[in-house]
């Protein structure tokens, strides 16, 4: 069955998540006016993108993770359209288990990203070259409830950030249940802030919910595949873009 981040991953065993997903916006959090005509400026934001994201044991306790993105997006402004396409993105870091307390596994995972594309709608401007990095603390339980298996993975982390981007810090919670072998379903709550004011003077803030299911695909045929679809919904922000993202992905075990 796949699993969820936040374990570490036996030597030599590791997980590939590849994933497209869509992500669909109308609107901004904040209207913004056409300062010629007085009106709201129009917008209209897609984006696609395709992830493979690896996990894999070195050695006990110790999980490299990485990740690399190509992305598409497309921007309609009062001004113009507006596209991009190509690598956007690699990151890798490192998932270290520090121990167990009170039934919870404490790991630290520092992880850096550097981007290769102009990113327009982030909210923040990412232009090429860009590099964030982070540093988190993730808890991770596992439980039963009424004969399910649950399981819970918290990940709290601060981002610094160059090229005068504020920093930011997110607070991420995914909910697990196994109801039957083979089937998984996830619940996350994503939410992230800065910790400085964005040029618009905004504070940027964002809360989104994603709910997935992961099944196992027919093990004589694919063996240790699963597949994945799900989708994201922004619930509440500022300074940021009202959007809704689906997606669909394929998780392979070795």
């Amino acid at each position: 069955m796949a699993l969820a981040g936040g374990w570490p991953r036996a030597p030599g065993s590791g997980e590939l998540i590849t994933t497209v997903s869509r992500m669909r916006s109308n609107a901004r959090t904040e209207d913004k006016i056409d300062t010629s005509t007085g009106k709201i400026s129009p917008f209209r934001y897609r984006k696609t993108e395709i992830t493979s994201y690896l996990e894999l044991g070195l050695i006990d306790d110790l999980t490299a993770i990485g990740e690399l993105a190509h992305t598409k997006e497309r921007s309609e402004l009062v001004v113009g359209t507006f596209e991009n396409s190509g690598i956007s993105r690699i990151k890798a870091g490192f998932r270290y288990a520090i121990g167990t307390w009170e039934e919870t596994l404490f790991s630290i995972q520092p992880l850096v990203t550097l981007h290769l594309e102009d990113i327009s709608e982030n909210p923040v401007m990412i232009h090429s070259g860009d590099v964030d990095a982070e540093i988190a603390l993730v808890l991770a339980r596992g439980d039963s409830f009424m004969g399910v298996e649950v399981f819970s993975v918290q990940e709290i982390g601060w981002s610094w950030r160059n090229s005068d981007r504020p920093d930011e810090v997110r607070a991420d919670i995914t909910l697990g249940a196994k109801p039957r072998p083979g089937t998984m379903f996830l619940l996350k709550s994503l939410n992230g802030a800065a910790l400085d004011s964005l040029p618009n003077e905004k504070h940027y803030r964002s809360n989104k919910l994603a709910f997935s299911l992961v099944q196992d695909l027919p093990q004589n045929i694919l063996p240790g595949t699963a597949f994945e679809a799900g989708v994201e919904r922004f619930i509440d922000g500022q300074g940021t873009i009202d959007d809704t993202t689906f997606r669909v992905g394929l998780w392979y075990r070795f």
